[in-house]
């Protein structure tokens, strides 16, 4: 009986982590695939990807070390994309996650680059990654103006979600999304078609200019917004990650998965902590289970990502922007507080953030870069000064 309770708990907390991924960002995700230009099909061959991608690094690497080792796809890395994507083809695009997944295999492999990148300092980055995730959180109340009857209840559904069920606050303004969805268009989202998700390759392509402005900024964001922050969740609950192993297989299935759209894949933090507290298993050694479930339903989703784009794909654009938007307010806070909290670096951040903002492009560089390029000169002038 405690056996079937525990497999219960196991099979519970998969599907709860996983949910709470899907459910706090997809819409990113594809709001990333079609700022790139992609088609019905090649979203859907992205969520394929990175549903298949993430299951097989979760199952593989948590049965392998016996540890509740989840990775998630870098929602961060998705909203560079909707910012950048649409200024290159999807070869180019292609060709940059590829790059990307090579310098976070090179990373595993390399020890003195990955201690290099942790020295870049966290407010900087955060300010970039706030940055980033501003406009989509400030587009969440412009609806307020077009379609006020829609984020009325959307907004209500986030104050009410927020006081009295915070874990399902994103879930619940997706069922009420789906609602107003459906009262807007009940054709399109009352018939989704329940096929299997296709495959769809796209040959990568090596452009300067997308390695640059993509490819680079991906990867830090990722490794400082996703992986490093996966690791110390995880060392919180007295796991050690087999840190060169993990980077080196994301890295290479990034690389794998990339011609079918798998942008980025990487440690899960916020969901992986669902997987490894008390209430999973009493037994420390017994919780990889629970990643191992969630692995399988991540594999389950990927294959029925032709249903998750079919509907959101009828989604009216207000009611995308403002899930988008309040999924990401948690992070923009938490980027906010990183960048300014320390005394010596407030005024760098700050300007990471203006410059980040500006959406300036100097030689080919975006502002994504440029931002961090001169927070680090100004913080590093300063710093000399004062020696």
């Amino acid at each position: 009986m405690s056996q079937n309770i525990s497999t219960l708990h196991h099979i519970t907390a998969g599907f709860t982590a996983v949910l709470v991924g899907y459910t706090s960002s997809v819409v990113i995700i594809l709001q990333a695939a079609t700022a790139a230009g992609a088609s019905p099909a090649q979203i859907e061959s992205w969520l394929l990807a990175l549903g298949v991608t993430m299951g097989v690094t979760s199952i593989g690497f948590s049965w392998y070390y016996k540890m509740p080792i989840l990775t998630a796809w870098s929602t961060p890395g998705a909203a560079i994309l909707v910012s950048s994507a649409a200024e290159y083809d999807m070869s180019a695009l292609i060709g940059a996650f590829v790059v990307s997944g090579l310098m976070i295999v090179i990373t595993g492999l390399v020890s003195p680059l990955a201690r290099a990148l942790q020295r870049i300092p966290t407010p900087l980055a955060t300010a970039m990654l706030g940055a980033i995730l501003l406009p989509f959180c400030v587009r969440a109340f412009e609806p307020a103006m077009t379609t006020p009857y829609a984020f009325l209840w959307m907004f209500l559904t986030f104050i009410a979600s927020k006081r009295f069920v915070p874990k399902y606050t994103m879930l619940l303004l997706l069922v009420v999304g789906c609602a107003l969805a459906f009262s807007a268009d009940s054709e399109s989202m009352s018939n989704p078609e329940l096929v299997i998700a296709q495959a769809s390759w796209v040959t990568p392509v090596l452009n300067w200019s997308a390695i640059l402005n993509i490819s680079l900024p991906l990867y830090i964001v990722t490794m400082l917004s996703q992986n490093l922050p996966g690791v110390a969740m995880m060392k919180s609950y007295q796991y050690e990650t087999p840190v060169k192993p993990v980077l080196m297989g994301t890295g290479i299935a990034n690389v794998l998965s990339a011609p079918f759209g798998g942008f980025s894949v990487n440690l899960a933090a916020i969901s992986a902590a669902i997987c490894m507290n008390d209430d999973v298993d009493s037994d420390k050694s017994k919780r990889y289970k629970a990643v191992i479930w969630a692995g399988v339903f991540y594999l389950i989703a990927g294959l029925l990502a032709s249903v998750v784009v079919s509907m959101f794909l009828a989604f009216p654009k207000e009611i995308t922007h403002m899930l988008a938007g309040f999924a990401l307010l948690g992070t923009l806070m938490m980027c906010l507080q990183s960048a300014f909290d320390s005394p010596d670096y407030r005024e760098p951040a700050l300007l990471v953030l203006v410059v980040t903002l500006s959406g300036v492009t100097i030689l080919g560089i975006n502002a994504t870069l440029w931002g961090l390029i001169v927070g680090w000169l100004y913080s590093f002038t300063m710093k000399t000064a004062k020696r």
